[in-house]
């Protein structure tokens, strides 16, 4: 994040999980675990705008990257707050 002069927010997020950095690939017979226990990689970007010191508009892209699928299951959020 970074606060520039305009009150914006740029922002930028990247996550990578892996619950067993020991197993390289899925194995069915280890323990009946399922494909839950590979690693994702997620990246955000987004932006905060500040009205004034009680209110700002939020908008993330979060971008999913799992190892188990092709599934296309980005996500886009916006979100008003407001502190009183």
């Amino acid at each position: 994040m970074y606060m520039t002069e305009w009150d914006f927010q740029p922002i930028f997020k990247y996550e990578s999980f892996d619950p067993n950095t020991d197993i390289d690939e899925y194995d069915p017979t280890i323990d009946g675990m399922s494909l839950d226990f590979q690693s994702i990689t997620t990246m955000t970007y987004g932006f905060n705008y500040f009205f004034n010191d009680w209110t700002r508009l939020q908008f993330n892209y979060i971008m999913n990257d799992e190892e188990w699928n092709d599934i296309d299951d980005n996500e886009m959020i916006v979100q008003l707050q407001v502190k009183f």
